[in-house]
């Protein structure tokens, strides 16, 4: 058995993908989840099959937060909605956690800064992961597509982010493909407005992605969606690997939507199961830092009051 030793918090598709492969290759990993999940899994474990093959396990380790002890890693896998929780719950058992990496592995932009409290800049890692993940039942994940590799880095001191290579280095073990970047902020921002594009216009429509471009009046709201992103970026002095929106939109139409053109919003799923949306950490980022830097976010406002309306 490995000596690297990781606790995941949130056992969801990614968060039992990622400790799946983790345990796969060899390594220790314990998992902080909900009640009903934790039940679950210490009675019947969990399945993962899909893209990368088929794998079981039993004996889950499911730990509570009391319990965690000095971990090299904590990878945060639950909705961005459970943050502040998880860093209550972290910051209490810090003087526990006083050597250990947190790696925030989620949806959205703004997410690692919620854990600055307790915890120094070069011990927060963001990550970038453009997997899917079908939740079949509490304990069977099915991975479904894989666009590239995960991407793991440090956005506030983007020179250490090698640091986390042996945990890049040990889920690769597994078989999941996973790199170190310096540049992690750079593929958080192309999530963000594949995201805000798609997701919440999805989910109020109730439609595949590959509809929403298939009509002039949808595309519009996604273009003026993405202009307003551009303009945000631009005044807050955020980069992606695209210089202008037009140079973004003729990728997100020629090759992104079509890769996922029958995948179905995320957010529609939280609002059939009565969950909270992550609006707040998507469009709704793109809103408060219009108000901050006076730029106009009108499209982006409004399909984020949409969404709040089921929260």
């Amino acid at each position: 058995m490995a000596d690297l030793r990781v606790v995941v918090v949130g056992a969801g598709g990614v968060g039992l993908s990622l400790g799946g492969f983790l345990l796969k290759a060899g390594y220790n990993v314990s998992f902080v989840a909900t009640k009903r999940t934790a039940e679950i899994l210490k009675k019947n474990g969990f399945k993962i099959s899909g893209i990368f093959g088929k794998m079981e396990f039993r004996d889950v380790d499911i730990i509570d937060y009391d319990s965690i002890s000095k971990p090299d890693y904590v990878l945060i896998c639950t909705k961005t909605t459970a943050n502040e929780q998880i860093a209550d719950n972290l910051c209490r058992i810090k003087n526990r956690l006083s050597n250990s990496k947190l790696v925030v592995v989620q949806n959205g932009w703004g997410n690692a800064e919620k854990f600055l409290g307790c915890f120094e800049e070069e011990r927060v890692f963001a990550a970038r992961i453009i997997t899917g993940f079908y939740r079949k039942a509490l304990n069977e994940i099915e991975i479904t597509v894989h666009a590239d590799d995960m991407v793991v880095g440090n956005i506030f001191k983007k020179e250490i982010s090698f640091q986390v290579k042996d945990l890049c280095d040990a889920l690769k073990e597994g078989g999941f493909p996973v790199r170190v970047s310096l540049d992690v902020d750079k593929y958080l921002w192309a999530k963000m407005l594949y995201n805000c594009a798609l997701n919440p216009l999805g989910a109020v429509l109730n439609v595949e992605y590959g509809r929403l471009a298939e009509k002039p009046s949808t595309r519009m709201i996604m273009d003026r969606i993405i202009d307003e992103i551009f303009d945000v970026m631009d005044a807050a002095g955020f980069k992606t690997f695209f210089d202008t929106a037009e140079s973004y939109k003729k990728e997100f139409y020629s090759k992104l939507i079509p890769a996922t053109a029958g995948h179905r919003s995320s957010m529609l799923q939280d609002i059939l199961a009565g969950n909270k949306t992550e609006i707040d950490s998507l469009n709704g980022v793109i809103v408060r830092l219009g108000e901050k830097y006076d730029v106009d976010v009108s499209y982006n406002r409004f399909i984020t009051h949409l969404i709040q309306f089921f929260d």
